[in-house]
């Protein structure tokens, strides 16, 4: 059908007035249009659950599923809208990672949960999620590196990074009197993130590393840096790898016998000390016996028995929606993922209250910010690295479980609420830090020097 010359003008006319109106609504009232189109706000969460990290990604994955009901439950949160969690399996590996985070971005996506590595994050971080501007916020991928912005514009953490843990593991094994340590790590971005800032708070302790020995993520054999530890003299060894690396070396460790029985003590960061390690291996548990080592606090407070009586009840459900529920003692980073989507969920809320582009990276990121709530793990809040201060727990494996027995913070330092068995069962005496080598270490020394000058007192008096 032809259009008559008036016809196409009037057309044009009211194509032009639409125009002019649009316009006149302000951007504010337009982008608010915009954001009230779709219902569903979709976030990708990124969980390993296969892989070495599969023990605990299960669990973070169903708390995660949990705090999604829970804020949809919630009438005050998100004005009516329903937010669903696009779930992927990672693989604990940086291709298969950044692959399904692009996937989930480009299904929808406004922002990531996850993921649980390092090595898997700062490869989404460097990729997927700078190029689309996607924020990301991690459960439990704790280097150092991650703090970089240039590198890792879009990403934050709701567990402390390590160059707090860092600290504090030099600060534990300082108080504890040991200046003489072996370290032992993966060479990933977590094993030498966290291990470069051990031995420099080490040092500026006058801790003596003996020797620092490294191996490739996911390596079958580590006896040859196991033997190099036992040549060293040095009998505390300080570990960071991430759990499949922790079973290898355990179940090598006392081939070179650098186990408790034979005086060894092991120190692990947040990747070691974790129950998935030894839970399907009674050789792997009887070496690790008596090992100590820190992990983020899970939390404390309200939130937090809120959340331990949703997991007791699997959230009225049962184990087959949310596995590994049942008890009221989830993976360590449980908590940590249930609150990364509280994170999301709460700078969300407030943008739609204040009539604001969530769908926009850059917006979203900048109120990410500005968070300020407590949630499960404690109060939560970033600094301009993205980061998140942290109180940490001090653990020792004592038979069949990592107990509890004090904690950690900058303020407080070492706070030691429980007694520590070296051996796993019974031993409490601390034990040496070194061989001996004829030479006496510190605290023989200071029993020499006592010696030294109490014999001419006695023979005075004589």
């Amino acid at each position: 059908m032809k259009q008559t010359r008036k016809t196409m003008m009037f057309s044009l006319g009211f194509i032009a007035t639409l125009m002019i109106s649009f316009a006149g609504m302000g951007m504010q009232n337009a982008v608010a249009v915009q954001v009230d189109q779709d219902n569903t706000i979709k976030l990708g969460g990124l969980f390993p659950l296969t892989g070495t990290l599969a023990g605990g990604g299960v669990e973070r994955d169903a708390a995660a599923r949990m705090a999604v009901k829970a804020i949809n439950a919630d009438d005050t949160l998100l004005a009516g809208k329903t937010l669903e969690l696009l779930v992927r399996d990672t693989g604990t590996d940086p291709a298969t990672g950044t692959q399904v985070a692009g996937d989930v971005i480009s299904a929808g996506a406004v922002g990531l949960i996850g993921a649980a590595s390092s090595g898997v994050s700062s490869a989404i971080a460097k990729g997927p999620g700078t190029t689309s501007k996607v924020p990301q916020i991690s459960y439990s991928s704790t280097s150092p590196s991650l703090s970089n912005k240039t590198l890792h514009p879009y990403f934050l953490r709701v567990v402390p990074p390590d160059s707090v843990q860092g600290v504090a593991l030099a600060n534990i094994v300082n108080e504890f009197g040991w200046d003489n340590v072996a370290t032992l790590a993966s060479s990933d971005d977590y094993g030498l993130g966290g291990i470069d800032v051990f031995e420099a708070s080490a040092a500026e302790l006058g801790i003596t590393v003996a020797t620092a020995q490294r191996f490739a993520q996911g390596a079958t054999d580590v006896k040859t840096q196991l033997q190099a530890i036992a040549d060293s003299g040095a009998k505390v060894i300080v570990l960071n790898v991430i759990v499949g690396d922790a079973q290898t070396v355990f179940a090598q460790a006392s081939d070179v016998g650098l186990t408790a029985a034979e005086g060894y003590v092991w120190v692990g960061t947040d990747g070691p000390t974790q129950g998935a390690v030894f839970e399907d291996d009674a050789t792997i548990k009887a070496n690790m016996q008596g090992m100590i080592g820190t992990a983020p606090n899970r939390g404390s407070g309200a939130a937090f028995d809120a959340f331990l009586d949703l997991w007791e009840n699997c959230y009225g459900s049962d184990e087959t929606e949310y596995a590994g529920c049942g008890d009221r003692t989830p993976n360590t980073y449980a908590t940590f993922a249930y609150d990364a989507v509280y994170t999301f969920a709460k700078a969300i809320d407030a943008m739609i209250t204040a009539g604001t582009d969530y769908t926009d990276g850059d917006l979203l990121l900048a109120k990410l910010y500005e968070t300020d709530f407590t949630g499960a793990t404690g109060p939560i809040g970033f600094n301009t690295d993205g980061d998140r201060e942290g109180v940490y727990d001090i653990l020792n494996l004592q038979g069949d479980a990592f107990v509890t027995v004090g904690s950690w913070d900058k303020v407080n330092g070492r706070q030691l609420t429980g007694t520590i068995y070296w051996d796993g069962t019974a031993a409490t005496a601390v034990p040496a830090d070194s061989v001996s080598t004829g030479l006496p270490g510190f605290g023989a020394f200071l029993a020499i020097l006592s010696f030294i000058v109490a014999v001419p007192i006695v023979s005075r008096r004589r």
